[in-house]
Formats: C-alpha cells, structure tokens, sequence
C-alpha cells in the first residue's frame, strides 16, 4: 500500500479551534504517513533552518522554521498581500512586488528540495493550498514520478480575476505539473477551467480530464468535510448566573478580514431590531473573531472599524441590562467552549463575500441539539452553500435580506428547523474529512473518474459546465 505524504502550509497537531488542522490532523492518524509543513516557528536571521522529524499518534511529523525574511517575503508578502486578494475576488487590494514574488518562489523551491530528500518511489504526493502551488512543479522537475495531487482550500476566482496577478501565467502552468487537482465547489473548477481553455492549448479528453501545453490533468469537485468523530462535550457558555445567554443566541465566527463581511452583519441586526421591535433584550448577536488566525496586514483598522459598528448598535438599542451585539476578539475560546457556543446558538450566520467552503459552519451543524436545533444560514458566494442543503442562502452584501433571514430563523417552527437540520446533519456526517481524503486520494492513486457527490446546484458535471 503507497505511503501517503502530505505537505502544507502548516503541519501540527491543532490547538484551539483550528477545524481545517483538526481535519487534516485526523486524516494523518488513521491513514498513516509523513505530514510534512512549516512549524509556525519563526528563526533568527542568519541561523540555519532548523528541520524537526517527529513520530506522532499513527504517522511521522516533519517540520521546518522559516526566516524572519521568508515570513515577511513569501508568507506576509506575496501570499497575504497579492494571492489572497486575487483568490477572493479583491484585486484592487492586491499589492504586486517582484521581491515577495522572488520569495515565493525561493520558498516552494526550498520546499522541495526538501520534500524530495523524503519522498519514496511508491508514495503518494497530496499539497495542500495556494501558499504552494508551484511545489508539484519542482518535485516533477527534480525528477519524482509521484502521483502527486493539489487541493485549492480557497475558492478559485474568475479568469479576468486571476489574471490580474502578474505571475499569472507561471503559476497557471506550474499547476499543469499536478495530476489531479481539486476545489470545494462547482463554481471553482468551472472558473478553472473556463481560464484554461480560454488562454491555454486544450485538449478534452473526457468531461475531466485534459490534455494542457502537453500535460495530462484531471479535475474534480472535493468538498472538504470535519472530523466528526469525535464525542461532542459542551463547555460552560456564560458565568452563573446565565443572564446573557438566557436570550436567543445567534453566532457568528470569523477572522476580521476584507471578505470576511462582518460589518454587513451589523448593519443586519440594526435592521432586524428596528422592522421587528418584538426582538428588543430578547436577542444577541455574538460575534467571535480569534485573532491568532488573521493577518496583521489587513485586521487593524478593520477592528478598529468593526469595534466602532457594535458601538453604534449598542447605543443605539442597549439598556443597562442587555446588548445587541457582543464582540469577542481573542483567544481565549477554545474548541470546547465555542462547540458550546454553537450548541446554545438559535442561529448561526456564516456570510463572507467570499469563501472556498466555511468548516465552521459544518461544525455548528454537528453541535446542535437535534430535538431543538438552530438554523444555519450560508452566503451565496461560498461554496459551502453548494453543499449544504436545508440552510437558508442570502446575498452576504444585503443587510435587509440577511435581517429577513434572521427573522425567519428566529420565528421558525420546530417542525421545519429539525427538518431542516437532520438534512444538514445526513450531509456534514457522510461528507466529512475521511470522506474527502478517500475521494481525493482514491482518484488521485488512479480511479478515473472524481468521486460521486449528489449532483447539486453548481456542482461541476458534463452537463454545466458552461
């Protein structure tokens, strides 16, 4: 049986309430392997790289330091400040220099060097994620056959998109080097694809499959799940005496960001209290941002802005008693105690601007109690919502329909909110992590086809791609 190696951005037990880490971690421990990624470990100038090979709970740990100019070229340079944007349709944010492009690539390239010095002819080769998009290219040209696949975590932006990044070009043919290559929804690999028969020498070979510039590579649609099974313990929600949360709870859990539309939330509940005044102390929104998980280029105004948001609703509607919205930027909230969260919260608000596929969200679903369950509510412009049927689908940018949508998850009958939740919950439990690895994987180790998932509004198949 091929060993699986797995390389990311970070490799790490998870700690906190780090989903994506837990997923990956999760996958690692059952199937085996080598987990191969940056520490999260920053050195000194001038000192060597420090390389750590460390046996775990059922697989191999091997982790590597990165310089103080490598953090800020490659990692806070190039990938925070010009593929974030681009990936998350906000070019006009993007910052384009030669020098954090040049530390890119330095990096993908030490990166492989290294991987190489690992990998084993029988292998299997997964990366994970646009911070290394071009290490498939180097290990082909350093001479490894792998079978080597990528998965795009972040959603994949239109071509006209794409193409504002200067290096466009390198990166689309650095990802020709990988055999399979896979995104969270049916919108991603269809904007994908659409850029590569637009500006590429294209040959289908089947519905996906093709032939690009001489490379073979296939596509498919991975929707990437959460660990599920683990036993669900709820931590302690508010102090003794219960005041806050004796109210209808709803939550919302994202790191402050440009896309992550936070401030649109806001607006929401303003909107929600002013058309249905019944809601006035009887309703909370609490918003959880963990800092540890942002990028330092973007959150301090952005904080400093949304600070400013919750102050004005609360001014305008709070009493001495109760708060509109509750504003939690720490991290202090571990997975136990925001599961707990979750599991008390009437209903869940997941709307970024734009996003691959929210876990957050698949995590609330398990949390809930399925005789009295919450109602999730998804944006439009994440794939997540491609997935998840029996959540409610709002325009993230308009604060009336989401306070509509809050109205009616608020007002919802019992009977329609667990219906709604033993849908989601069929779907988050089916699809979770090991499902997602096993699909990949199994295609990627030569099934030829990508795996069944029920056909879905957007979900990539022969008959909508266009």
């Amino acid at each position: 049986m091929s060993r699986l190696v797995m390389i990311s951005s970070r490799c790490g037990v998870p700690h906190g309430a780090d989903a994506q880490a837990e997923a990956l971690h999760d996958i690692m421990r059952q199937r085996g392997g080598l987990w191969m990624g940056w520490s999260g470990a920053v050195g000194l100038a001038g000192e060597p790289r420090r390389i750590a090979m460390r046996e775990t709970t059922g697989y191999t740990r091997q982790r590597w330091d990165m310089s103080p100019a490598e953090y800020a070229g490659y990692y806070h340079g190039y990938v925070h400040q010009a593929l974030w944007p681009v990936f998350h349709n906000r070019p006009d944010l993007a910052a384009h220099q030669k020098s954090t492009f040049s530390a890119y690539k330095a990096w993908n390239e030490a990166v492989a060097e290294m991987a190489a010095e690992e990998i084993c002819p029988d292998d299997i080769v997964w990366v994970q994620d646009y911070h290394l998009i071009p290490l498939g290219r180097g290990l082909k040209e350093a001479g490894l056959l792998n079978p080597c696949g990528f998965f795009l975590h972040q959603p994949f932006p239109p071509g006209d998109v794409f193409r504002t990044l200067p290096e466009h070009d390198w990166l689309m043919r650095s990802l020709f080097y990988y055999d399979l290559i896979g995104f969270q929804s049916g919108s991603d690999v269809n904007n994908f694809l659409l850029c590569v028969m637009r500006h590429y020498r294209t040959e289908r070979l089947s519905a996906t499959t093709l032939r690009v510039n001489g490379h073979i590579i296939n596509v498919g649609v991975f929707p990437c799940g959460v660990a599920t099974h683990r036993p669900t313990r709820h931590a302690p929600l508010a102090p003794k005496n219960g005041a806050l949360y004796s109210r209808k709870l709803i939550v919302s859990d994202d790191v402050i960001n440009d896309i992550s539309g936070i401030h649109y939330r806001i607006d929401a509940m303003r909107n929600l209290l002013n058309n249905h005044p019944q809601y006035l102390r009887d309703v909370t929104l609490l918003q959880l941002s963990d800092p540890a998980k942002e990028y330092p280029h973007f959150s301090p105004q952005l904080e400093r802005q949304l600070a400013r948001f919750c102050s004005e609703v609360n001014g305008a509607f709070g009493d001495l008693s109760w708060f509109p919205v509750n504003y939690l930027h720490n991290d202090a909230l571990n997975r136990r105690a925001i599961t707990g969260i979750y599991a008390r919260a009437r209903a869940a608000l997941f709307t970024p601007l734009s996003e691959g596929v929210s876990l957050s969200a698949k995590a609330y679903v398990l949390a809930q109690d399925a005789d009295d369950p919450g109602v999730l509510i998804l944006s439009q412009c994440s794939g997540t919502a491609e997935q998840l049927k029996g959540a409610m689908v709002v325009n993230p940018y308009d604060a009336n329909e989401l306070s509509e949508a809050l109205h009616s998850a608020l007002a919802m009958p019992l009977a329609e909110r667990k219906q709604r939740h033993a849908a989601l919950l069929t779907q988050v439990r089916q699809y979770d992590n090991q499902w997602w690895a096993s699909a990949f994987l199994d295609a990627l180790d030569g099934m030829p086809a990508p795996p069944r998932f029920p056909r879905q509004r957007g979900i990539f198949t022969p008959h909508n791609l266009y």
